[in-house]
């Protein structure tokens, strides 16, 4: 028979994980993370609260948020796969961040074409409310 992992206190936990023990705290709050209490009040964790912090933190690497997370363990927890509905979030996470490169391309492209004049123009009549180089371009 393998003995079981010693339980860990939140700052062993912490140092494992890398996390901070309030982040830890605050998880822990929230129900992200089981623990059980020692007389003297102190949480201790399982030894495989750390993979479960390393499931939360790449979790929201890749734009889930703590609710999102939740959900997910809680399907776990009732011994249901949550992948199909994380595959379908992983749709809606990549068509926003397509959504946001996109924004963010054509933000580079005006923000060239200002600098571009700034720069062919050093010394522009500015007669405006704020700075020429600001101003919508003209058509």
């Amino acid at each position: 028979m393998t003995p079981q992992p010693a339980p860990l206190s939140i700052g062993q936990l912490a140092t494992e994980t890398g996390e901070r023990v309030k982040t830890l705290r605050y998880w822990t709050d929230l129900g992200l993370l089981q623990h059980e209490r020692k007389e003297s009040g102190y949480r201790m964790y399982t030894a495989d609260s750390a993979e479960r912090v390393q499931f939360i933190r790449s979790a929201q690497r890749v734009g889930f948020t703590l609710g999102d997370i939740a959900r997910i363990l809680s399907l776990r927890a009732e011994g249901q796969k949550p992948c199909t509905d994380v595959r379908d979030e992983l749709q809606v996470h990549l068509r926003a961040v397509r959504q946001q490169l996109a924004q963010l391309q054509a933000l580079e492209a005006e923000l060239a074409q200002r600098l571009a004049y700034a720069q062919a123009h050093p010394d522009p009549e500015c007669d405006t409310a704020g700075c020429v180089y600001l101003n919508p371009p003209s058509p």
